[in-house]
């Protein structure tokens, strides 16, 4: 068994590495274990000054580094240098913040005076997914390396290049060896690692049944995870006097990554006033869409991920189709090798049809008309899932009033939504099991150590 690199435009095996053996694993499981006993004790002035190493190099490595993510995800090229960016954004505001997050403080409650410590678990098992191959790993394991922790990753088996970039990353960063240790491995080692009494803790982001599956490891062994599950999120669209910028808005969040991210608008709840207007834009947006190679400047959709991500599209429609919704433009797959498809947009979708009610991580996008305020509210909150949220009206007055009547984590206001490592968010609905990023990310993989003072 082996992680590869398959070129999406030629079926071309471009790169091949078979995994390590279960005995492999073991050792690095112990290597990380007792590089553990010495990171522990290493002041935030070191940990800061490997991090500024490792951006250094992330800087200097930027376009090699987004070159492997167009080649492994296929991502644009354009959008897999933002990805790098980000990512040295995130490091630095974790290795500048931590000392401040995790500084110990005191209280005096009553008679007795105590104090909250923050102390590190031990070894952490990430598990990561392919869109964002490099910002989605750093973000989870560089708190935890701030926070004394090491951290052993089990990255997508599409990208094995980027996963082996990260880890010479740290390495050439001058970390200790085994501080970070990326495990080229089966989903089934997942058993074993879990299972293991050096593994605290466990991070996924992932797709139902992987998330599932690591949840339930994690039960059965009784130890802490968390999981970023499915994500549905609205873009509220209400009356203006210029639907087409709006269309605009949704144009790039829905075509963001080429719809492979969590975060993008899914359904579009559109007041009746304008609904007309947005459909017909929204669909002509849609039509002129380049789909092609990632690496051309003009390209905005590039292959999908698996040759069922196409069935998947194509019943999701059908069904929806079958239950009354409206086709403006799409489901057909493009004529090309590998897995193209185009870019579709479904009107008239009701909360009943699949394209409202799932999780639509494949070019489709689906509008929904609402009568007013109220019903924008009950369809936004009409999901099993809640995320994010964008709100795009001329009136603020009343666009704060949606925003603290709808059901999500985090609403952004004349804004298409994005993270920032500063904005917590998550642990809402079947979203996302704890919150992540800000100060909470960092002191979730801590022991929050109470010392009551005699």
């Amino acid at each position: 068994m082996s992680a590869k690199t398959i070129n999406p435009t030629t079926w071309e095996l471009l790169f091949e590495v078979p995994y390590i053996t279960k005995e492999e694993l073991e050792q690095k499981i112990q290597k990380a274990s007792n590089a553990f006993n010495s990171w522990k004790n290493t002041s935030f002035e070191e940990r800061w000054n490997l991090m500024k190493n490792l951006v250094n190099l992330m800087s200097e490595r930027k376009e090699e580094l987004a070159k492997l993510d167009t080649m492994e995800m296929w991502m644009l090229y354009t959008d897999a240098q933002w990805d790098v960016s980000k990512s040295m954004s995130n490091v630095l505001y974790f290795a500048e913040n931590a000392p401040k997050m995790l500084e110990s403080k005191r209280f005096e409650e009553w008679w007795i005076k105590w104090r909250i410590e923050y102390q590190p678990m031990w070894v952490l098992y990430c598990v990561a997914p392919w869109n964002y191959p490099v910002n989605q790993v750093l973000r989870s394991t560089i708190p935890n390396l701030m926070a004394w922790n090491v951290v052993m990753v089990k990255h997508a088996s599409n990208v094995p290049q980027v996963a082996i970039a990260l880890e010479k990353l740290f390495l050439d960063a001058w970390f200790p060896k085994w501080v970070y240790t990326n495990l080229l491995i089966p989903a089934s080692f997942s058993e074993y690692i879990i299972s293991h009494k050096v593994i605290v803790w466990t991070t996924i982001t992932g797709w139902d049944k992987a998330w599932r599956t690591i949840w339930e490891l994690a039960w059965k062994n009784l130890k802490p995870s968390v999981l970023e599950l499915w994500w549905n999120d609205p873009f509220i669209a209400l009356d203006t006097n210029d639907v087409e910028k709006t269309v605009k808005f949704a144009l790039t969040w829905r075509l963001s990554n080429c719809w492979q991210k969590c975060n993008s608008s899914k359904r579009f709840i559109v007041i009746e006033s304008i609904y007309d207007e947005f459909v017909k834009w929204f669909a002509e947006g849609m039509k002129n869409t380049v789909v092609w190679d990632p690496m051309e400047t003009t390209t905005k959709i590039w292959p999908l991920a698996k040759e069922e991500a196409i069935a998947d599209i194509d019943s999701m429609i059908k069904w929806s189709l079958e239950l009354w919704a409206k086709l403006a433009c799409g489901w057909k797959r493009i004529d090309r090798k590998w897995y193209f498809y185009e870019p579709t947009v479904v009107y008239d979708v009701k909360p009943w049809m699949p394209v409202f009610d799932e999780e639509v991580f494949w070019p489709v996008a689906a509008v929904i008309k609402a009568k007013d305020i109220n019903d924008v509210i009950s369809l936004a909150n009409n999901s099993k899932y809640g995320l994010w949220c964008s709100i795009f009206w001329d009136n603020i007055e009343d666009m704060n009033y949606i925003a603290s009547k709808v059901e999500v984590s985090n609403i952004w206001i004349n804004k298409i939504v994005t993270s920032y490592p500063f904005l917590p968010y998550g642990w809402i609905k079947n979203t996302w099991y704890w919150k992540e990023l800000w100060e909470r990310w960092i002191k979730t993989f801590c022991n929050e150590k109470v010392i009551v003072e005699g």
